[in-house]
């Protein structure tokens, strides 16, 4: 079975991309540490310096495991909210390369739109993924075929906006994940909608290096 993450190409930038995000990190957490004054976080992602600066990525083990779902799922329409720079979307773009498939990012800064759809030129699988740029409660309205696959790793108090407006596209035995589920409240939001209360999702937590990822699987018929 070919599998296009460990192609030439595709790993190298792949393998770019975490080594800058690396970077980033060290260099915004020295700038933070540097202030004389107790920083005030920003957490609109509209208007925070880290999220318009910032990668804020999944990591190596994390995009082995958005890749391995997808292809699983023999996922061909792939849904992702919150994009950044792209580093989850060259692991999906390469499942859906071999899926036959295609994901549909949205990213609100149109700067960093653009960095994800170079980043998917230079690893060949730019025909394999389409980045639109702008809010995605309206960006992701375009959205009218079956979802395979739902990532959700954007504002994590939208998570359930963007899960409502896109549920009645889920098909049946479709896979939500959700990266940074242990920022959300277990007992209210996103968390209790897929919850052990869900009459419409089976719901699993998983531990990273980073924290906690909700897997969903979507049980409507």
């Amino acid at each position: 079975m070919e599998c296009v993450l460990k192609q030439p190409k595709v790993a190298a930038i792949i393998q770019r991309e975490h080594q800058a995000a690396r970077l980033a990190r060290a260099s915004f957490t020295a700038q933070m540490n540097a202030q004389t004054d107790v920083p005030v976080y920003n957490r609109d992602f509209r208007t925070s310096e880290a999220h318009k600066t910032q990668y804020l990525s999944i990591g190596p083990r994390m995009g082995a495991y958005l890749y391995t779902i997808a292809r699983t799922l023999n996922a061909r329409n792939i849904v992702e909210f919150g994009t950044s720079f792209g580093v989850s979307t060259l692991y999906l773009a390469s499942a859906a390369a071999e899926n036959d498939g295609k994901v549909t990012g949205s990213e609100y800064h149109a700067h960093k739109a653009q960095k994800a759809r170079d980043n998917l030129q230079d690893a060949g699988l730019s025909s394999y993924a389409e980045i639109l740029s702008g809010d995605g409660r309206e960006t992701l309205q375009s959205i009218n075929a079956p979802i395979d696959l739902l990532f959700l790793d954007g504002s994590k108090d939208l998570y359930l906006d963007i899960l409502m407006m896109l549920e009645k596209h889920l098909r049946p035995g479709a896979m939500i994940i959700a990266d940074n589920a242990d920022h959300l409240p277990v007992d209210e939001g996103f968390l209790q909608y897929v919850g052990k209360d869900s009459d419409h999702y089976l719901t699993t937590l998983i531990g990273f290096h980073k924290g906690l990822v909700s897997q969903s699987l979507y049980l409507n018929n």
